[in-house]
């Protein structure tokens, strides 16, 4: 299969293309060498969420080629040319999601019936990738359980207070494993690892002979991606890239049994539930499948992407040609991911933001500064991109109460 290259436009001549000389050839999930690259998107920005608060500062943060790659093994697909002695996440990562209502309602639920149906209540759980520790104090305040958040870009202050729960800000190690937990629990932080089998193994290991602790991971699912040719899902700080059946196959390798995998938020998350064992499982999933259908899955992207990229070009020319004023709304990782493809066209200025602690900062690479939904208020948009249509209900909601009705494009 040849690789596909997207075309992306102009780069700010500020901006710098960083070149990461070492190429992975091998599965980090696998160690298999039978990988293939199958899609490109160059000179994307090397982050998404830093803060930053210059336009200048912007455009100084480095570009690079997003290369995804296939194991023909195991069914893992990566980006083989992600750097990973680069420092992503300690220097202003932005990742919270709790502003909004729609997301707050649906991790409310997804805890609540992890609780119940593991009864976790009065225990010991510890997160790993805890962000600003929204999803551990949840657990706490859920449960009545005792919570230990690990995440070296925690910040101080922004959650509530809560005498059962602290916080370490590091990069989870085996070290951590003397830490009591009766459930480890790891939210849109594999996603952001590359040795993939390292940092699972070593979960396994830090547990050692505890059989009755369950562990619970999330991520994106890459099959949505795949089927949809969603684009702006990919981007730099997310290097790896699960299936059900890739996730599974992990997982088993590192001597854990699946007891439940599952999708949900329009089958955006892929969520496994798994506890540790002494021999390798063989107990399949349901919703697994096989290393061929997902390559089948695939082919049928790289077929496809090219078109899908060229609608959304054509419909942002349009956009430009009718002088409509267009603005993004959801901020973050997607609308990088979106803007990179399209940035050239320079149609969009802004991007909105329910998280209060974007506001006012640039995205990196691309420089179009984040605002809060008030300034639409002044500012009367034509049209609206929504980046997530699990949003759509919300968003309309906000435009109709500030008395604005723009088009709507939902992805």
């Amino acid at each position: 299969m040849k690789s596909v290259n997207i075309k992306k436009g102009i780069v700010p001549s500020s901006s710098i293309f960083y070149n990461f000389k070492l190429k992975h050839t091998n599965c980090p999930s696998c160690q298999s060498e039978n990988v293939e690259d199958f899609f490109t998107i160059p000179n994307a920005p090397i982050q998404s969420l830093v803060t930053i608060r210059e336009k200048d500062d912007a455009f100084s943060i480095p570009s690079t080629n997003i290369d995804l790659c296939f194991c023909h093994d195991c069914g893992f697909i990566f980006n083989s040319s992600f750097d990973t002695t680069y420092d992503y996440y300690t220097k202003g990562y932005e990742d919270q999601q709790g502003f909004s209502p729609t997301f707050k309602k649906f991790i409310t639920s997804i805890t609540s019936r992890f609780i119940d149906r593991y009864q976790m209540r009065n225990k010991d759980i510890v997160e790993i990738g805890c962000g600003k520790g929204d999803a551990i104090l949840l657990f706490c305040e859920l449960g009545n359980n005792k919570g230990i958040g690990i995440d070296p870009a925690w910040v101080p202050g922004r959650t509530n207070p809560n005498p059962n729960l602290r916080f370490i800000p590091e990069f989870y190690s085996e070290a951590h494993g003397n830490l009591e937990a009766d459930c480890i629990f790891c939210r849109h932080t594999l996603e952001h690892i590359h040795a993939t089998n390292e940092f699972v193994k070593t979960i396994r290991q830090s547990i050692k002979d505890r059989e009755n602790v369950i562990v619970f991971f999330e991520v994106p699912s890459i099959v949505r991606i795949l089927k949809i040719q969603s684009f702006w899902d990919i981007f730099n700080e997310h290097c790896s890239y699960f299936s059900p059946g890739s996730l599974a196959r992990l997982f088993r390798a590192n001597y854990f049994e699946i007891l439940d995998m599952y999708l949900e938020y329009d089958n955006q998350y892929l969520f496994i539930e798994t506890k540790p064992v002494t021999e390798i499982s063989t107990k399949i999933h349901p919703l697994e499948e096989s290393v061929e259908e997902l390559y089948g899955m695939v082919t049928e992207f790289t077929s496809k992407i090219t078109k899908t990229l060229d609608i959304w070009r054509q419909k942002l020319l349009e956009l430009q040609r009718k002088n409509r004023k267009t603005v993004i709304w959801g901020g973050g990782s997607k609308s990088v991911g979106f803007m990179t493809n399209f940035h050239d066209i320079g149609l969009i200025e802004y991007v909105v933001d329910v998280n209060p602690h974007m506001e006012g900062n640039y995205i990196p690479g691309i420089g179009r500064q984040y605002v809060q939904p008030k300034f639409l208020v002044e500012y009367k948009p034509d049209a609206v991109i929504i980046m997530n249509g699990v949003y759509k209900d919300e968003i309309r909601n906000m435009l109709k109460e500030m008395d604005l009705d723009p088009e709507l494009l939902i992805l």
